[in-house]
């Protein structure tokens, strides 16, 4: 499994350098802009194969296109992303009034989030 806005974020910034438009990209590969924008907003997942075409096509190999969107797997039971672990490590330090700002920020990030997909 792969961190699909990762590897949006990743497509998107090796497209530009190539200064490719999405379109160009679809017509590449045979998908439409729109999956191609999806891909880029982390709202479509692709096969390895398209992936592997994607990574072909931008000039990087498969794997640096995924570095780091793949998950990190700490234990059998547990496995979180990159970005997770990154964030547990930052936070592991702070005081409980910066959790409890850090906390108040998630939510209003995820009800801000959820107000933009919904309209």
């Amino acid at each position: 499994m792969y961190d699909m806005i990762s590897l949006g974020k990743k497509v998107k910034l090796f497209r530009t350098q190539k200064n490719l438009t999405q379109r160009d990209l679809a017509h590449l590969i045979g998908e439409s802009q729109s999956n191609i924008s999806n891909l880029e907003h982390g709202k479509n997942k692709f096969n390895l194969k398209k992936l592997s075409d994607i990574a072909d096509i931008l000039d990087v190999s498969l794997d640096v296109l995924l570095e780091d969107s793949l998950k990190v797997h700490q234990n059998q039971e547990n496995s979180v992303s990159y970005y997770e672990n990154k964030l547990k490590k930052l936070i592991e330090h702070f005081d409980e009034k910066q959790l409890l700002t850090t906390l108040h920020f998630l939510e209003y990030y995820e009800e801000c989030k959820s107000y933009y997909l919904n309209k």
